[in-house]
């Protein structure tokens, strides 16, 4: 109701489809509204995505990374923001978060929100409450090592590809970090060979959420189940096989409502991210609907020869599980040639890289090329992010560039 009443886009989707707001009673009837894209949105003027009444040059804004090539900014008041935050917070509690722990986050400074004067996150530090410091991810591995040892953390925060390429210093000479109570990671694919790695080297288990800047928070990773818990009292997570509820176990595109985002509402709005459904209440008791694993993003997916389409998962089984692989990327270089960059640990066997390629070779069928390079070292791209499935190839109007 308040978004057909102080939004204009959906009171004109609303109008287009000659639907009111009383028709919408139960979370099944949601499926009566258009499912709204980043794309649509990025051609509404901003007066009209976001509520009547509201100064939108006095909205803490979000600017996504533009990942897909198509970045977008998300505006929310100081109220939302911080009560999106305490979900996000509830999350860390239940992975073991005190409130007096010393948080570091390693990211990148360009991501940190607009507009926010973060008064009352330095009231809460000053009296040593919720503290937190930050780390730029861009900054040489070596160098980052040495300011969260400075900074003696009990919990680290970070992407899962920067996470990883620190952990190449972690076993070397030059010191240990310290060891914190849990990692947590986020904002992109964690791979088991990235979560053992993580474990393994900062000596603490690994927690996986998923979110995004519209949200915030929508999942986040149960301890008993290792499923991950969805954020439902913040919003509504619908995953969709060909426009269809998923059954449980079953992969599907992430389409999500928010329900504390005034400002500028999000509803039944593609992510482009795709997510295995999990069981409607989760089996550790907490009342929350689970997601099982997050796969990654729609576009991805690699677009082969004769119309097929298949997620790089389907790929990688035998590649994560490679005991001589440090780290990997899966490039899809043309329709007909999909390359495996590897890093070593030691030098590759021949026997191993056989293996793998027989494996890829009975997904990928005749008419598809694969090769394994060898290489030094595989970078983050400049928002920190570390993607490891690449196509090169535009689908559907998107490019994954």
């Amino acid at each position: 109701m308040h978004a057909y009443k102080n939004i204009a886009y959906y009171r004109k989707l609303f109008d287009s489809i000659r639907l009111k707001p009383q028709d919408i009673r139960t979370v099944d009837d949601l499926s009566a509204i258009p499912i709204t894209s980043k794309k649509d949105l990025q051609t509404v003027p901003l007066k009209e995505q976001v509520a009547r009444g509201v100064n939108a040059g006095r909205l803490i804004t979000h600017k996504t990374g533009g990942s897909t090539g198509e970045p977008m900014v998300v505006r929310r008041t100081w109220i939302e923001e911080r009560l999106l935050q305490a979900f996000r917070r509830r999350a860390m509690h239940q992975f073991g978060q005190r409130v007096t722990d010393r948080i570091v986050k390693i990211f990148a400074f360009g991501a940190e929100p607009d507009n926010d004067n973060q008064l009352l996150q330095r009231s809460l530090q000053a009296i040593g409450v919720y503290r937190l410091a930050g780390v730029e991810c861009r900054l040489p591995p070596e160098e980052i090592v040495r300011q969260v040892n400075r900074l003696n953390p009990d919990v680290v925060i970070g992407s899962p590809g920067v996470l990883q390429h620190l952990c190449e210093l972690l076993g070397e000479e030059r010191g240990p970090l310290i060891r914190p109570r849990f990692v947590a990671v986020g904002g992109e694919v964690l791979t088991s060979l990235m979560r053992h790695q993580i474990n393994q080297a900062f000596g603490a288990p690994v927690f996986n959420m998923y979110g995004s800047y519209e949200f915030n928070l929508l999942a986040w990773e149960c301890r008993e189940t290792g499923e991950l818990h969805t954020c439902d009292d913040s919003a509504i997570l619908e995953v969709l096989k060909d426009g269809r509820p998923s059954k449980e176990g079953e992969q599907g595109e992430v389409v999500g409502t928010t329900l504390h985002s005034f400002a500028m509402p999000f509803i039944r709005y593609r992510l482009d991210d795709i997510v295995t459904r999990g069981t409607d209440v989760c089996k550790c008791g907490k009342p929350f609907s689970t997601i099982r694993q997050v796969q990654g993003r729609v576009v991805d997916y690699f677009l082969l020869p004769m119309g097929r389409v298949i997620h790089p998962w389907e790929l990688s089984d035998t590649i994560y599980t490679a005991p001589w692989i440090r780290k990997y990327r899966l490039v899809q270089e043309r329709v007909d040639k999909i390359v495996l960059q590897v890093v070593p640990m030691a030098d590759a066997p021949e026997q191993e890289m056989n293996r793998i390629k027989d494996s890829v070779n009975k997904v990928l069928g005749g008419a598809v090329e694969f090769q394994i390079v060898v290489v030094p070292d595989i970078h983050w791209e400049s928002g920190g992010k570390f993607r490891v499935y690449r196509s090169l190839v535009t689908s559907n109007g998107n490019s994954s560039l």
